[in-house]
Formats: C-alpha cells, sequence, structure tokens
C-alpha cells in the first residue's frame, strides 16, 4: 500500500520537479556553507560571540566561535584561540563582537605567576602598546626626572590603539612606585616605557 502511494507521488512531474528543486538547494546551501568555512586569502582566525555575554561570564566552547576575518578589520590584542580556563570577561560581549584580550579581567592574566600583581599602564603612544606584547620585557621610566621606576618588568598584555595601554606583572613595591610616578601625571601619559630586545642580536 505504502509503496504504491509512493508510486503515485513520484508519478507526479509537478512534485518530481518540486523534490529535484528542493535537493538541488540543499547541495548549494550545503556547498555554500563549506565556502563560508574555507578561510579566504590573507584572513585570520579571530574569536567571536555568537551570544550576549555579562561582564563576569566565563566563556564556554558554546559561547564563542573562531571564525576567518581580514586582519585590517580586527582590534588590537584579538583573541586568536579560546581564552584560558576560568578566565571571566571584564566587559559585557555583544553578539558578533570580536573578543580581544582587554576583554578580559586581569586577574586571568596571573595565572601560573606567583608574587606579583598586575598593574595597568597607560602609554601616549599607540604603537608602544601595538608593539610590545605578551612575555616583552620593560623598563618603566619616572615622568619626573627620567629614572627606572620598574625594571624588565613583564608584559601581560596590551590594550587596543583607542586606549593604549599595557598590563605588566610587577611585585607590590615597584608597584607602589609606580603608582607615586603615576601620581606625577595623573593621566599616566608621561610615563616612558622602554622595551627590552628578547636577546642578542644574531
Amino acid at each position: 500500500m505504502h509503496h504504491r502511494a509512493l508510486s503515485r507521488l513520484l508519478g507526479n512531474p509537478a512534485l518530481r520537479r518540486w523534490l529535484a528543486a528542493a535537493l538541488a538547494a540543499l547541495t548549494v546551501g550545503g556547498s555554500l556553507h563549506l565556502v563560508l568555512q574555507r578561510p579566504g586569502p590573507g584572513e585570520v582566525p579571530a574569536l567571536v560571540a555568537v551570544r550576549d555575554l555579562p561582564v563576569g561570564t566565563v566563556p564556554r566552547a558554546a559561547d564563542t566561535e573562531l571564525r576567518h576575518l581580514p586582519p585590517d578589520a580586527l582590534p588590537a590584542g584579538v583573541l586568536t584561540e579560546r581564552p584560558p580556563a576560568g578566565a571571566a570577561l571584564a566587559v559585557p560581549v555583544q553578539a558578533g563582537e570580536v573578543l580581544t584580550g582587554a576583554d578580559l579581567r586581569g586577574s586571568a592574566l596571573l595565572d601560573g605567576l606567583a608574587d606579583v600583581v598586575a598593574v595597568y599602564l597607560p602609554v601616549a603612544d599607540a604603537a608602544v602598546a601595538q608593539t610590545a606584547g605578551a612575555g616583552d620585557r620593560v623598563d618603566v621610566h619616572s615622568p619626573v626626572d627620567g629614572a627606572v621606576v620598574a625594571r624588565e618588568a613583564l608584559v601581560l598584555r596590551s590594550t587596543s590603539a583607542q586606549s593604549p595601554g599595557l598590563w605588566v606583572a610587577v611585585d607590590e613595591p615597584t608597584a607602589a612606585a609606580l603608582a607615586a610616578a603615576r601620581g606625577a601625571d595623573p593621566l599616566g601619559t608621561a610615563l616612558l616605557v622602554a622595551l627590552h630586545a628578547h636577546g642578542p642580536p644574531g
């Protein structure tokens, strides 16, 4: 009975055309999905929120996805992989927004480090923040007399060009000295940051 009914349905030319069109649409849709997932020339991976995430959220795998986007369309410090386990958001993030290191709470930067605190240093020149990256070492000089306030401070993260600055790891006495140096310039923009080379030139 079922076979005869199916045969009558398939014998209908209009129905056959509709089924063929539906299958073609599914095939094109699947191919288009594969094309959209394939990175284009020069594109780089970027972590993007797939739903609105409030402050304090610890992003899960279902909350974000890696997309390939043109690098000139990305903010500084974009995350190219999922954040460390337990890292929480310091700001609200909207669906479709690219996540950056600056979106994560600073305390997560200290994972694995002992006897140090994280200190934020705003800098006047965006090029400094863009050049220095996590793992670099910097000296910080006083805006008053140029004396070294922090020597070989470990850079934890640099922030975007819209608000250029560096998160650095220092011990508590050095953090107090940096606070005093910044007190001489409330905006902190006169602090001079000198970047160390990674090693002797080859």
